[in-house]
Protein backbone atom coordinates (compact mmCIF):
# COMPACT_ATOMS: atom_id res chain seq x y z
CA UNK A 1 0.00 0.00 0.00
CA UNK A 2 1.18 3.75 -0.65
CA UNK A 3 2.13 6.65 1.60
CA UNK A 4 0.94 10.13 0.05
CA UNK A 5 3.74 12.62 -0.52
CA UNK A 6 3.49 15.76 1.46
CA UNK A 7 0.63 14.90 4.03
CA UNK A 8 -0.88 16.36 6.81
CA UNK A 9 -0.95 14.62 9.85
CA UNK A 10 -4.73 14.17 9.21
CA UNK A 11 -4.15 12.63 6.54
CA UNK A 12 -1.55 10.48 7.81
CA UNK A 13 -4.04 9.09 10.03
CA UNK A 14 -6.25 8.50 7.12
CA UNK A 15 -3.67 6.26 5.48
CA UNK A 16 -2.68 3.94 8.47
CA UNK A 17 -6.38 3.65 8.97
CA UNK A 18 -7.57 2.76 5.64
CA UNK A 19 -4.49 0.34 5.41
CA UNK A 20 -1.95 2.41 3.40
CA UNK A 21 1.84 1.52 3.98
CA UNK A 22 4.24 4.21 4.94
CA UNK A 23 7.61 2.83 2.76
CA UNK A 24 5.83 3.56 -0.37
CA UNK A 25 4.67 6.82 -1.98
CA UNK A 26 2.77 8.07 -5.56
CA UNK A 27 3.53 11.18 -6.82
CA UNK A 28 0.14 13.24 -7.76
CA UNK A 29 -0.25 16.41 -9.64
CA UNK A 30 -3.99 16.89 -9.29
CA UNK A 31 -6.32 16.29 -7.67
CA UNK A 32 -4.26 16.66 -4.23
CA UNK A 33 -4.33 15.07 -0.96
CA UNK A 34 -6.56 17.11 0.43
CA UNK A 35 -9.16 16.64 -2.21
CA UNK A 36 -8.59 12.96 -1.89
CA UNK A 37 -8.88 12.87 1.59
CA UNK A 38 -12.55 15.40 1.10
CA UNK A 39 -13.77 12.56 -1.39
CA UNK A 40 -12.94 9.81 1.37
CA UNK A 41 -15.21 11.55 3.96
CA UNK A 42 -17.75 12.28 1.48
CA UNK A 43 -17.74 8.14 1.11
CA UNK A 44 -18.18 7.27 4.46
CA UNK A 45 -14.00 6.03 4.37
CA UNK A 46 -14.08 3.68 1.80
CA UNK A 47 -11.93 5.29 -0.54
CA UNK A 48 -8.87 2.90 -1.11
CA UNK A 49 -5.74 2.53 -2.92
CA UNK A 50 -5.51 0.65 -5.83
CA UNK A 51 -2.86 -1.93 -5.47
CA UNK A 52 -1.88 -4.91 -7.63
CA UNK A 53 -2.98 -8.50 -6.35
CA UNK A 54 0.34 -9.79 -7.21
CA UNK A 55 2.21 -6.93 -5.22
CA UNK A 56 3.22 -9.04 -1.89
CA UNK A 57 5.84 -11.01 -3.41
CA UNK A 58 7.54 -8.34 -4.66
CA UNK A 59 10.76 -5.99 -2.89
CA UNK A 60 9.87 -2.85 -5.16
CA UNK A 61 6.82 -1.47 -5.77
CA UNK A 62 6.74 1.98 -7.80
CA UNK A 63 10.21 2.31 -7.72
CA UNK A 64 10.16 2.03 -3.08
CA UNK A 65 11.62 -0.29 -1.84
CA UNK A 66 8.71 -2.69 0.33
CA UNK A 67 9.04 -5.85 2.38
CA UNK A 68 7.77 -9.22 0.96
CA UNK A 69 4.89 -10.44 2.28
CA UNK A 70 5.07 -14.09 2.20
CA UNK A 71 1.84 -15.32 3.69
CA UNK A 72 0.04 -13.04 1.27
CA UNK A 73 2.31 -13.90 -2.16
CA UNK A 74 1.15 -17.75 -0.94
CA UNK A 75 -2.26 -17.02 -1.17
CA UNK A 76 -1.81 -14.99 -4.56
CA UNK A 77 0.16 -17.97 -6.34
CA UNK A 78 -1.81 -20.47 -4.66
CA UNK A 79 -4.95 -18.76 -6.13
CA UNK A 80 -3.37 -17.83 -9.28
CA UNK A 81 -5.71 -19.23 -11.72
CA UNK A 82 -8.82 -19.28 -9.47
CA UNK A 83 -12.15 -17.75 -10.68
CA UNK A 84 -13.65 -16.54 -7.20
CA UNK A 85 -10.38 -15.59 -5.81
CA UNK A 86 -9.77 -13.18 -8.94
CA UNK A 87 -12.73 -11.70 -8.63
CA UNK A 88 -12.59 -10.66 -4.74
CA UNK A 89 -9.42 -8.73 -5.29
CA UNK A 90 -9.89 -5.28 -6.44
CA UNK A 91 -6.32 -5.45 -8.38
CA UNK A 92 -6.53 -8.34 -9.91
CA UNK A 93 -8.21 -8.93 -13.27
CA UNK A 94 -9.17 -11.73 -15.73
CA UNK A 95 -6.49 -11.11 -18.21
CA UNK A 96 -2.57 -10.16 -17.36
CA UNK A 97 -3.13 -7.40 -20.24
CA UNK A 98 -5.16 -5.21 -18.29
CA UNK A 99 -3.41 -5.21 -15.24
CA UNK A 100 -0.47 -4.53 -16.72
CA UNK A 101 0.51 -1.03 -19.29
CA UNK A 102 1.24 -3.15 -22.62
CA UNK A 103 2.80 -0.26 -24.25
CA UNK A 104 5.53 0.40 -21.78
CA UNK A 105 5.76 -2.40 -20.40
CA UNK A 106 5.17 -1.42 -16.84
CA UNK A 107 3.62 -4.48 -14.73
CA UNK A 108 3.38 -6.08 -11.69
CA UNK A 109 3.09 -9.73 -13.05
CA UNK A 110 4.56 -13.63 -12.06
CA UNK A 111 5.10 -16.31 -14.26
CA UNK A 112 1.72 -18.14 -15.17
CA UNK A 113 3.30 -20.43 -16.84
CA UNK A 114 4.67 -21.36 -12.47
CA UNK A 115 3.34 -18.65 -10.20
CA UNK A 116 6.15 -19.24 -7.87
CA UNK A 117 8.78 -19.06 -9.67
CA UNK A 118 10.99 -16.51 -8.19
CA UNK A 119 12.87 -15.11 -11.28
CA UNK A 120 9.84 -13.09 -12.00
CA UNK A 121 9.05 -11.37 -8.29
CA UNK A 122 12.82 -11.00 -6.73
CA UNK A 123 15.28 -8.51 -7.55
CA UNK A 124 15.77 -7.06 -10.42
CA UNK A 125 12.13 -7.76 -11.03
CA UNK A 126 10.12 -4.52 -10.00
CA UNK A 127 6.67 -4.21 -9.20
CA UNK A 128 4.27 -1.16 -10.75
CA UNK A 129 1.05 0.04 -11.12
CA UNK A 130 0.41 -0.59 -15.05
CA UNK A 131 -3.20 -0.45 -15.98
CA UNK A 132 -4.76 -0.74 -12.27
CA UNK A 133 -6.95 2.05 -10.84
CA UNK A 134 -4.71 4.54 -8.43
CA UNK A 135 -8.15 4.28 -6.09
CA UNK A 136 -11.53 2.72 -5.76
CA UNK A 137 -14.60 3.63 -4.10
CA UNK A 138 -15.60 0.64 -2.58
CA UNK A 139 -19.61 1.01 -4.08
CA UNK A 140 -22.56 0.75 -1.47
CA UNK A 141 -24.80 3.37 -2.94
CA UNK A 142 -26.15 5.35 -5.12
CA UNK A 143 -24.70 8.33 -3.66
CA UNK A 144 -21.14 7.02 -3.64
CA UNK A 145 -21.65 7.08 -7.70
CA UNK A 146 -22.81 9.93 -7.53
CA UNK A 147 -19.94 11.78 -5.46
CA UNK A 148 -17.46 9.92 -7.92
CA UNK A 149 -18.78 11.41 -11.02
CA UNK A 150 -18.36 14.85 -9.39
CA UNK A 151 -15.08 14.30 -8.13
CA UNK A 152 -14.23 13.37 -12.22
CA UNK A 153 -15.87 15.74 -13.46
CA UNK A 154 -14.00 18.39 -11.37
CA UNK A 155 -10.36 17.16 -11.66
CA UNK A 156 -10.98 15.68 -15.30
CA UNK A 157 -9.35 12.45 -14.45
CA UNK A 158 -10.12 9.07 -15.83
CA UNK A 159 -13.68 7.07 -13.75
CA UNK A 160 -13.77 3.17 -15.02
CA UNK A 161 -16.41 0.74 -13.16
CA UNK A 162 -15.22 -2.37 -11.98
CA UNK A 163 -16.61 -6.12 -10.46
CA UNK A 164 -14.73 -8.64 -11.24
CA UNK A 165 -12.46 -7.50 -13.73
CA UNK A 166 -13.49 -10.03 -16.30
CA UNK A 167 -13.42 -8.41 -19.40
CA UNK A 168 -11.66 -9.30 -22.35
CA UNK A 169 -11.14 -5.39 -23.57
CA UNK A 170 -9.87 -4.29 -20.48
CA UNK A 171 -12.92 -1.46 -19.80
CA UNK A 172 -12.48 -1.68 -15.97
CA UNK A 173 -9.12 -0.43 -15.69
CA UNK A 174 -7.19 2.99 -16.67
CA UNK A 175 -4.08 4.34 -15.54
CA UNK A 176 -4.15 7.24 -12.96
CA UNK A 177 -7.96 6.12 -13.22
CA UNK A 178 -10.48 6.47 -10.04
CA UNK A 179 -12.67 3.39 -10.33
CA UNK A 180 -15.96 2.67 -8.99
CA UNK A 181 -15.77 -0.87 -7.49
CA UNK A 182 -19.16 -2.72 -7.42
CA UNK A 183 -17.87 -6.06 -6.48
CA UNK A 184 -20.21 -5.99 -2.69
CA UNK A 185 -23.34 -4.73 -4.20
CA UNK A 186 -24.76 -8.22 -3.63
CA UNK A 187 -28.33 -8.09 -2.81
CA UNK A 188 -30.84 -10.52 -5.16
CA UNK A 189 -34.57 -10.25 -4.49
CA UNK A 190 -37.44 -12.14 -6.38
CA UNK A 191 -40.85 -11.10 -7.12
CA UNK A 192 -42.96 -13.57 -8.51
CA UNK A 193 -45.64 -10.54 -10.41
CA UNK A 194 -43.36 -7.85 -11.67
CA UNK A 195 -44.09 -5.47 -13.40
CA UNK A 196 -41.66 -2.69 -14.46
CA UNK A 197 -42.47 0.98 -12.92
CA UNK A 198 -44.71 2.86 -14.46
CA UNK A 199 -45.72 0.16 -16.66
CA UNK A 200 -49.15 -1.54 -17.28
CA UNK A 201 -48.26 -4.66 -18.58
CA UNK A 202 -48.53 -8.07 -17.53
CA UNK A 203 -46.45 -9.27 -14.15
CA UNK A 204 -43.36 -11.92 -14.54
CA UNK A 205 -41.86 -14.01 -12.22
CA UNK A 206 -38.14 -12.05 -12.15
CA UNK A 207 -35.15 -11.82 -10.15
CA UNK A 208 -34.13 -8.02 -9.03
CA UNK A 209 -29.92 -8.42 -8.83
CA UNK A 210 -27.57 -5.77 -7.68
CA UNK A 211 -24.42 -4.85 -8.93
CA UNK A 212 -22.42 -6.62 -7.51
CA UNK A 213 -23.45 -10.20 -8.16
CA UNK A 214 -22.08 -13.12 -9.96
CA UNK A 215 -23.38 -16.02 -12.02
CA UNK A 216 -22.36 -18.47 -9.15
CA UNK A 217 -24.66 -16.85 -6.99
CA UNK A 218 -27.41 -16.18 -8.74
CA UNK A 219 -27.18 -19.49 -10.39
CA UNK A 220 -27.97 -20.88 -6.88
CA UNK A 221 -30.26 -18.45 -5.63
CA UNK A 222 -32.80 -19.08 -8.90
CA UNK A 223 -32.22 -22.98 -8.18
CA UNK A 224 -33.47 -22.15 -4.93
CA UNK A 225 -36.52 -21.13 -6.14
CA UNK A 226 -37.18 -23.57 -9.15
CA UNK A 227 -35.93 -20.89 -11.17
CA UNK A 228 -33.18 -20.91 -13.83
CA UNK A 229 -31.80 -17.03 -15.49
CA UNK A 230 -29.96 -17.32 -18.88
CA UNK A 231 -26.29 -16.10 -17.27
CA UNK A 232 -22.07 -16.56 -18.72
CA UNK A 233 -20.07 -19.89 -19.06
CA UNK A 234 -18.46 -18.52 -15.88
CA UNK A 235 -18.70 -18.33 -12.26
CA UNK A 236 -17.62 -14.88 -11.20
CA UNK A 237 -18.20 -13.16 -13.82
CA UNK A 238 -20.72 -10.10 -12.85
CA UNK A 239 -24.63 -10.53 -14.06
CA UNK A 240 -25.34 -6.59 -13.92
CA UNK A 241 -22.77 -5.48 -15.87
CA UNK A 242 -20.80 -5.71 -19.15
CA UNK A 243 -22.06 -8.97 -19.80
CA UNK A 244 -25.73 -8.03 -19.65
CA UNK A 245 -25.02 -4.84 -21.30
CA UNK A 246 -23.46 -5.64 -23.58
CA UNK A 247 -26.06 -8.60 -25.24
CA UNK A 248 -24.78 -11.66 -23.13
CA UNK A 249 -24.94 -15.00 -24.94
CA UNK A 250 -25.28 -18.58 -23.20
CA UNK A 251 -25.44 -21.83 -23.72
CA UNK A 252 -29.03 -21.33 -23.08
CA UNK A 253 -29.33 -18.13 -25.21
CA UNK A 254 -30.45 -21.07 -27.92
CA UNK A 255 -33.60 -22.06 -26.09
CA UNK A 256 -34.47 -18.69 -23.71
CA UNK A 257 -33.24 -15.58 -25.69
CA UNK A 258 -29.71 -13.21 -24.96
CA UNK A 259 -29.32 -11.90 -21.77
CA UNK A 260 -30.38 -8.52 -23.37
CA UNK A 261 -33.69 -9.50 -24.11
CA UNK A 262 -34.53 -10.89 -20.70
CA UNK A 263 -33.50 -7.57 -19.14
CA UNK A 264 -36.75 -5.54 -17.57
CA UNK A 265 -35.56 -2.93 -15.64
CA UNK A 266 -32.35 -1.10 -14.61
CA UNK A 267 -31.86 1.11 -11.78
CA UNK A 268 -28.94 3.36 -12.89
CA UNK A 269 -27.13 6.82 -12.79
CA UNK A 270 -26.35 8.52 -15.48
CA UNK A 271 -23.07 10.92 -15.80
CA UNK A 272 -24.90 14.05 -14.65
CA UNK A 273 -25.39 12.47 -11.47
CA UNK A 274 -29.56 11.24 -11.14
CA UNK A 275 -30.59 7.63 -10.44
CA UNK A 276 -32.76 6.64 -12.61
CA UNK A 277 -35.59 3.85 -13.25
CA UNK A 278 -34.78 2.51 -16.80
CA UNK A 279 -37.49 0.11 -18.37
CA UNK A 280 -40.00 -0.13 -21.94
CA UNK A 281 -41.87 3.06 -19.75
CA UNK A 282 -39.23 5.21 -18.64
CA UNK A 283 -36.08 6.34 -20.24
CA UNK A 284 -37.09 3.68 -22.90
CA UNK A 285 -33.77 5.35 -24.87
CA UNK A 286 -31.84 4.29 -21.84
CA UNK A 287 -33.47 1.10 -21.64
CA UNK A 288 -32.58 0.33 -25.34
CA UNK A 289 -28.68 1.48 -25.09
CA UNK A 290 -28.16 -0.31 -21.89
CA UNK A 291 -29.76 -3.93 -23.56
CA UNK A 292 -26.57 -4.56 -25.73
CA UNK A 293 -24.85 -0.92 -26.25
CA UNK A 294 -22.09 -1.93 -24.18
CA UNK A 295 -21.06 -1.59 -20.38
CA UNK A 296 -19.42 1.31 -18.59
CA UNK A 297 -20.57 3.91 -21.51
CA UNK A 298 -24.26 5.38 -20.67
CA UNK A 299 -24.57 4.66 -17.24
CA UNK A 300 -23.52 3.22 -13.67
CA UNK A 301 -26.16 0.28 -13.30
CA UNK A 302 -26.89 -0.42 -9.67
CA UNK A 303 -29.43 -2.92 -10.60
CA UNK A 304 -31.51 -5.07 -13.01
CA UNK A 305 -34.37 -7.13 -13.22
CA UNK A 306 -34.21 -9.84 -15.00
CA UNK A 307 -36.88 -12.67 -16.54
CA UNK A 308 -36.78 -15.65 -14.61
CA UNK A 309 -38.35 -18.79 -16.12
CA UNK A 310 -38.90 -22.56 -14.20
CA UNK A 311 -36.46 -24.93 -13.77
CA UNK A 312 -36.21 -27.72 -16.02
CA UNK A 313 -34.07 -30.74 -17.06
CA UNK A 314 -31.81 -30.75 -19.82
CA UNK A 315 -30.07 -33.37 -22.21
CA UNK A 316 -26.74 -32.91 -22.87
CA UNK A 317 -24.30 -34.25 -25.37
CA UNK A 318 -21.10 -34.75 -24.40
CA UNK A 319 -18.56 -35.75 -27.45
CA UNK A 320 -15.15 -36.32 -27.03
CA UNK A 321 -12.31 -37.17 -29.08
CA UNK A 322 -8.23 -37.75 -29.20
CA UNK A 323 -6.72 -34.14 -29.80
CA UNK A 324 -5.32 -34.71 -33.37
CA UNK A 325 -5.44 -32.15 -36.27
CA UNK A 326 -7.05 -35.02 -38.17
CA UNK A 327 -9.58 -35.72 -35.71
CA UNK A 328 -10.23 -32.43 -35.17
CA UNK A 329 -11.22 -31.51 -39.15
CA UNK A 330 -13.33 -34.93 -38.98
CA UNK A 331 -15.61 -33.02 -36.06
CA UNK A 332 -15.74 -30.08 -37.37
CA UNK A 333 -16.81 -31.25 -41.15
CA UNK A 334 -19.90 -32.76 -39.31
CA UNK A 335 -20.70 -30.11 -36.95
CA UNK A 336 -20.39 -27.98 -40.08
CA UNK A 337 -22.57 -30.07 -42.47
CA UNK A 338 -24.77 -29.73 -39.37
CA UNK A 339 -24.61 -26.23 -37.88
CA UNK A 340 -28.13 -25.24 -39.43
CA UNK A 341 -29.81 -28.28 -37.55
CA UNK A 342 -28.14 -27.91 -34.41
CA UNK A 343 -28.73 -24.07 -34.52
CA UNK A 344 -32.12 -24.09 -35.48
CA UNK A 345 -33.28 -27.12 -33.05
CA UNK A 346 -32.08 -24.49 -30.09
CA UNK A 347 -29.06 -26.66 -28.83
CA UNK A 348 -26.58 -24.39 -27.37
CA UNK A 349 -22.81 -25.13 -25.57
CA UNK A 350 -18.97 -25.23 -26.73
CA UNK A 351 -16.74 -26.91 -28.93
CA UNK A 352 -13.31 -26.63 -27.56
CA UNK A 353 -10.22 -28.00 -30.19
CA UNK A 354 -7.63 -28.39 -27.77
CA UNK A 355 -9.40 -30.72 -25.37
CA UNK A 356 -11.39 -32.80 -27.94
CA UNK A 357 -14.56 -31.88 -26.38
CA UNK A 358 -17.77 -30.34 -27.60
CA UNK A 359 -20.57 -30.32 -25.31
CA UNK A 360 -24.26 -29.62 -26.35
CA UNK A 361 -27.62 -28.88 -23.88
CA UNK A 362 -31.35 -28.69 -24.79
CA UNK A 363 -34.42 -28.71 -22.98
CA UNK A 364 -36.35 -29.83 -25.94
CA UNK A 365 -35.02 -33.01 -26.98
CA UNK A 366 -35.79 -36.50 -24.79
CA UNK A 367 -32.28 -38.60 -24.44
CA UNK A 368 -33.54 -41.04 -27.15
CA UNK A 369 -33.99 -38.07 -29.52
CA UNK A 370 -31.01 -36.66 -28.63
CA UNK A 371 -28.77 -39.72 -29.34
CA UNK A 372 -30.02 -40.45 -32.74
CA UNK A 373 -29.50 -36.96 -33.50
CA UNK A 374 -25.68 -36.81 -32.14
CA UNK A 375 -25.18 -40.51 -33.43
CA UNK A 376 -22.92 -39.72 -36.28
CA UNK A 377 -20.55 -37.62 -33.89
CA UNK A 378 -20.59 -40.24 -31.02
CA UNK A 379 -19.71 -43.15 -33.52
CA UNK A 380 -16.95 -40.86 -35.08
CA UNK A 381 -15.49 -39.83 -32.02
CA UNK A 382 -15.98 -43.82 -30.51
CA UNK A 383 -14.18 -44.91 -33.14
CA UNK A 384 -11.33 -42.41 -32.43
CA UNK A 385 -10.86 -43.86 -28.93
CA UNK A 386 -13.28 -40.97 -27.60
CA UNK A 387 -15.76 -41.23 -24.94
CA UNK A 388 -19.48 -40.09 -25.52
CA UNK A 389 -22.73 -39.99 -24.87
CA UNK A 390 -25.94 -38.04 -24.11
CA UNK A 391 -26.65 -37.88 -20.62
CA UNK A 392 -30.01 -35.64 -18.60
CA UNK A 393 -29.17 -33.18 -16.13
CA UNK A 394 -32.25 -32.54 -13.44
CA UNK A 395 -31.29 -28.93 -13.73
CA UNK A 396 -29.55 -25.77 -15.37
CA UNK A 397 -27.10 -25.45 -11.45
CA UNK A 398 -26.48 -29.12 -11.44
CA UNK A 399 -24.85 -29.08 -15.12
CA UNK A 400 -22.83 -25.82 -14.73
CA UNK A 401 -21.27 -26.94 -11.51
CA UNK A 402 -20.30 -30.17 -13.81
CA UNK A 403 -19.37 -28.12 -16.33
CA UNK A 404 -17.49 -25.38 -13.80
CA UNK A 405 -15.46 -28.79 -12.61
CA UNK A 406 -14.19 -30.13 -16.35
CA UNK A 407 -17.02 -32.83 -15.73
CA UNK A 408 -19.48 -31.50 -18.82
CA UNK A 409 -17.38 -29.77 -21.18
CA UNK A 410 -14.94 -26.80 -19.55
CA UNK A 411 -14.59 -23.27 -18.96
CA UNK A 412 -11.70 -21.21 -20.28
CA UNK A 413 -8.66 -20.29 -17.96
CA UNK A 414 -7.98 -16.71 -16.36
CA UNK A 415 -4.74 -14.91 -15.43
CA UNK A 416 -3.12 -15.56 -18.94
CA UNK A 417 -2.01 -12.25 -20.68
CA UNK A 418 -3.48 -12.62 -24.58
CA UNK A 419 -4.83 -11.59 -27.45
CA UNK A 420 -8.21 -12.35 -28.35
CA UNK A 421 -10.48 -12.30 -31.37
CA UNK A 422 -13.79 -13.32 -32.73
CA UNK A 423 -15.99 -13.64 -35.19
CA UNK A 424 -20.08 -14.58 -35.43
CA UNK A 425 -20.50 -16.77 -38.41
CA UNK A 426 -23.74 -16.62 -40.40
CA UNK A 427 -26.35 -19.14 -41.44
CA UNK A 428 -25.50 -18.14 -45.03
CA UNK A 429 -22.10 -19.44 -45.20
CA UNK A 430 -23.57 -23.13 -44.33
CA UNK A 431 -26.80 -23.09 -47.21
CA UNK A 432 -24.61 -24.89 -49.89
CA UNK A 433 -21.68 -27.28 -49.78
CA UNK A 434 -19.30 -25.06 -51.67
CA UNK A 435 -20.22 -22.69 -48.22
CA UNK A 436 -19.60 -25.18 -45.97
CA UNK A 437 -16.33 -26.51 -47.45
CA UNK A 438 -15.21 -22.62 -47.67
CA UNK A 439 -16.15 -22.23 -43.96
CA UNK A 440 -14.63 -25.81 -42.70
CA UNK A 441 -11.20 -24.34 -44.67
CA UNK A 442 -11.71 -21.00 -42.98
CA UNK A 443 -12.16 -22.40 -39.32
CA UNK A 444 -9.25 -25.02 -40.14
CA UNK A 445 -6.93 -22.29 -40.94
CA UNK A 446 -7.83 -20.25 -37.97
CA UNK A 447 -7.93 -22.98 -34.78
CA UNK A 448 -4.53 -24.04 -36.30
CA UNK A 449 -2.92 -20.44 -35.99
CA UNK A 450 -4.90 -19.80 -32.72
CA UNK A 451 -3.22 -21.68 -29.14
CA UNK A 452 -6.70 -21.65 -28.10
CA UNK A 453 -10.01 -21.46 -29.72
CA UNK A 454 -13.74 -22.16 -29.19
CA UNK A 455 -16.79 -22.45 -31.37
CA UNK A 456 -19.99 -21.34 -29.24
CA UNK A 457 -23.35 -22.32 -29.97
CA UNK A 458 -24.38 -19.14 -28.23
CA UNK A 459 -26.52 -17.19 -30.33
CA UNK A 460 -30.33 -16.66 -30.49
CA UNK A 461 -30.76 -18.33 -34.18
CA UNK A 462 -33.60 -20.61 -33.33
CA UNK A 463 -35.39 -18.73 -30.52
CA UNK A 464 -38.55 -17.32 -31.34
CA UNK A 465 -39.46 -15.11 -28.72
CA UNK A 466 -38.12 -11.73 -29.50
CA UNK A 467 -36.87 -10.51 -32.95
CA UNK A 468 -34.22 -8.07 -30.34
CA UNK A 469 -35.46 -5.33 -32.28
CA UNK A 470 -36.34 -3.79 -28.94
CA UNK A 471 -32.42 -4.16 -27.93
CA UNK A 472 -29.87 -2.67 -29.53
CA UNK A 473 -27.47 -5.88 -30.20
CA UNK A 474 -26.31 -6.33 -33.61
CA UNK A 475 -28.52 -7.99 -35.84
CA UNK A 476 -26.28 -10.52 -37.29
CA UNK A 477 -26.38 -12.55 -33.77
CA UNK A 478 -29.91 -13.28 -34.74
CA UNK A 479 -28.62 -15.04 -38.17
CA UNK A 480 -25.28 -16.50 -36.78
CA UNK A 481 -25.13 -20.03 -36.20
CA UNK A 482 -22.33 -19.67 -33.69
CA UNK A 483 -19.56 -16.99 -32.45
CA UNK A 484 -15.66 -18.79 -32.87
CA UNK A 485 -13.40 -17.29 -30.71
CA UNK A 486 -9.54 -17.21 -31.30
CA UNK A 487 -6.66 -16.66 -28.38
CA UNK A 488 -2.87 -16.37 -28.39
CA UNK A 489 -0.97 -15.46 -25.35
CA UNK A 490 2.38 -14.26 -24.09
CA UNK A 491 5.00 -14.67 -21.98
CA UNK A 492 5.07 -12.64 -18.40
CA UNK A 493 8.17 -10.78 -19.76
CA UNK A 494 7.42 -10.44 -22.99
CA UNK A 495 8.53 -7.58 -24.44
CA UNK A 496 6.49 -4.95 -26.53
CA UNK A 497 7.55 -6.20 -29.69
CA UNK A 498 6.37 -10.11 -28.99
CA UNK A 499 3.19 -8.60 -27.69
CA UNK A 500 2.51 -6.57 -30.91
CA UNK A 501 3.43 -9.92 -32.53
CA UNK A 502 0.88 -11.53 -31.01
CA UNK A 503 -2.19 -9.08 -31.81
CA UNK A 504 -0.66 -9.96 -35.56
CA UNK A 505 -1.03 -13.53 -34.86
CA UNK A 506 -3.90 -13.08 -33.53
CA UNK A 507 -5.17 -11.10 -36.52
CA UNK A 508 -4.07 -13.53 -38.95
CA UNK A 509 -6.46 -16.24 -37.27
CA UNK A 510 -9.55 -14.40 -37.49
CA UNK A 511 -8.83 -13.14 -41.09
CA UNK A 512 -9.70 -16.17 -42.33
CA UNK A 513 -13.01 -15.98 -40.85
CA UNK A 514 -13.56 -12.28 -41.95
CA UNK A 515 -12.35 -12.71 -45.42
CA UNK A 516 -15.69 -15.70 -45.96
CA UNK A 517 -18.18 -13.71 -43.76
CA UNK A 518 -17.52 -10.10 -44.75
CA UNK A 519 -21.09 -8.46 -43.59
CA UNK A 520 -20.82 -10.43 -40.32
CA UNK A 521 -19.65 -8.83 -37.20
CA UNK A 522 -18.16 -9.72 -33.77
CA UNK A 523 -19.32 -9.75 -30.02
CA UNK A 524 -18.00 -6.48 -28.50
CA UNK A 525 -17.49 -8.28 -25.77
CA UNK A 526 -15.03 -10.66 -26.65
CA UNK A 527 -13.53 -9.30 -29.57
CA UNK A 528 -9.80 -8.19 -31.38
CA UNK A 529 -9.01 -4.68 -29.61
CA UNK A 530 -8.06 -4.02 -33.48
CA UNK A 531 -11.43 -4.54 -34.82
CA UNK A 532 -12.01 -2.90 -38.30
CA UNK A 533 -14.65 -0.94 -38.56
CA UNK A 534 -15.41 -2.00 -34.82
CA UNK A 535 -18.89 0.45 -34.78
CA UNK A 536 -20.41 -1.54 -37.36
CA UNK A 537 -19.32 -4.90 -36.26
CA UNK A 538 -20.33 -4.26 -33.10
CA UNK A 539 -23.42 -3.06 -33.65
CA UNK A 540 -24.69 -2.90 -37.33
CA UNK A 541 -27.43 -0.49 -37.91
CA UNK A 542 -27.86 0.25 -34.09
CA UNK A 543 -24.34 2.18 -34.13
CA UNK A 544 -26.27 5.97 -35.13
CA UNK A 545 -28.98 5.62 -32.25
CA UNK A 546 -26.50 4.53 -29.88
CA UNK A 547 -24.40 7.33 -30.43
CA UNK A 548 -27.58 9.97 -29.83
CA UNK A 549 -28.47 8.60 -27.16
CA UNK A 550 -24.51 8.62 -26.01
CA UNK A 551 -24.22 12.33 -26.49
CA UNK A 552 -27.60 13.17 -24.54
CA UNK A 553 -26.58 11.76 -21.56
CA UNK A 554 -23.08 11.75 -21.70
CA UNK A 555 -21.86 14.91 -23.63
CA UNK A 556 -18.74 15.38 -21.48
CA UNK A 557 -17.98 11.70 -21.79
CA UNK A 558 -17.48 11.48 -18.41
CA UNK A 559 -17.60 7.10 -19.16
CA UNK A 560 -15.48 6.55 -22.15
CA UNK A 561 -13.90 3.11 -22.58
CA UNK A 562 -12.27 1.30 -25.73
CA UNK A 563 -14.13 1.09 -28.89
CA UNK A 564 -17.36 1.62 -26.41
CA UNK A 565 -20.12 3.97 -28.30
CA UNK A 566 -19.02 7.35 -29.12
CA UNK A 567 -15.17 7.09 -27.61
CA UNK A 568 -13.01 9.76 -27.81
CA UNK A 569 -10.31 7.72 -29.69
CA UNK A 570 -6.72 5.95 -28.82
CA UNK A 571 -4.77 9.24 -28.74
CA UNK A 572 -7.25 9.61 -25.01
CA UNK A 573 -4.80 9.15 -22.08
CA UNK A 574 -6.86 6.78 -20.55
CA UNK A 575 -5.87 4.60 -23.56
CA UNK A 576 -2.06 4.89 -23.43
CA UNK A 577 -1.50 1.05 -21.99
CA UNK A 578 -3.26 -0.02 -25.51
CA UNK A 579 -1.06 -1.64 -28.23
Amino acid sequence: MLELEKLSAALIVFSLLHGVRGDDEVSLASPNHMDWASLNRTVNGRLAVGIPWTEPCFTIYNGKNVTQNFAQCGFVQANFFDHPARSNAFGAYTLQNYEECMATGDQCALDWMNPANPLAFNPPQTCNQGSIPDYFIDVQNENDVVAALNFVSKNNIPLVIKNTGHDFKGRSSAPGSLALWMHNLKNMTHESNFVPEGCHTSSQEALTLAAGTQWQEVYEFANSLGLEVVGGAEQSVGAVGGWVQGGGHSSLTPMFGMGADRVLQYKAVTPDGILRTVNSCQNSDLFFALRGGGGGTFAVVLEATVMASPSQAFRVANINWPVTDDNLKKVLSIVVDNAISIASAGWGGYLTPTLGNLVLMSNKFSSSDAEKMFQPLISLTTQMGGVSNVTEFPNYLEWFNAYSNGQSGSQDGVAVPNALTSRLIPAKNHETAAGRAEILDALTNAFANAEFSQLHFTTPFGFKGSDGKDTSVNPIWRSSLYQIILVNPWVYNATVDVKRATYAQGTKAVNFLRDVTPDSGAYLNESDIHEPNHEVSFWGINYARLLQIKNKYDPRRILDCWHCVGWEGPTSPRFKCYI
